[in-house]
């Protein structure tokens, strides 16, 4: 995990700021845990034991699979079917200075250059996978759905 800077921009972003509280910690912790690029590998029982140590499994999944759906219909996460996540802002948002890691970063690369894909990076053609990642979109327009329907702002929706 890396130390990372909390703007005060943070706290008046309106898309983040209807996000439920435990979405926004969730967030936030993602930010701790994915390297200097902005990317993590989005292995839920690992990243819920390092963000919620002291939660029960069960408690600490459902919240991470919360926080996922709503983050990606937010536009704040992209998460890919390889099971790399990338926080789209975070390079833009951080000081990083000493040593930098892209190690999730190149972990991706590799996984798109070894798999087929269609114009989804990491959405993989005819696979299994590519059948989850489409449940996933499936889910995700449905969020973004009862996200309007509340009157609540959507980034990245079209």
């Amino acid at each position: 995990m890396r130390i990372r800077q909390i703007r005060p921009e943070f706290f008046t972003d309106p898309t983040v700021s209807r996000l439920p509280v435990d979405v926004r910690l969730t967030y936030i912790g993602l930010w701790c845990v994915a390297d200097d690029a902005g990317w993590l590998e989005f292995q839920p029982e690992h990243v819920g034991a390092m963000l919620y140590p002291y939660e029960s499994i069960r408690v600490r999944t459902s919240r991470l699979e919360r926080a996922r759906v709503a983050l990606e219909a937010a536009g704040r996460v992209e998460f890919f079917a390889c099971g790399c996540a990338h926080i789209r802002t975070l390079e833009h948002h951080q000081k990083i200075g000493g040593n930098k890691s892209f190690t999730a970063r190149e972990k991706h690369d590799r996984h798109r250059v070894h798999t087929s894909t269609d114009l989804y990076p990491g959405r993989y053609v005819g696979s299994e996978v590519g059948k989850n990642a489409q449940a996933r979109d499936d889910e995700k327009e449905a969020l973004i759905e009862s996200y309007r329907r509340l009157g609540l702002p959507v980034d990245g929706a079209a």
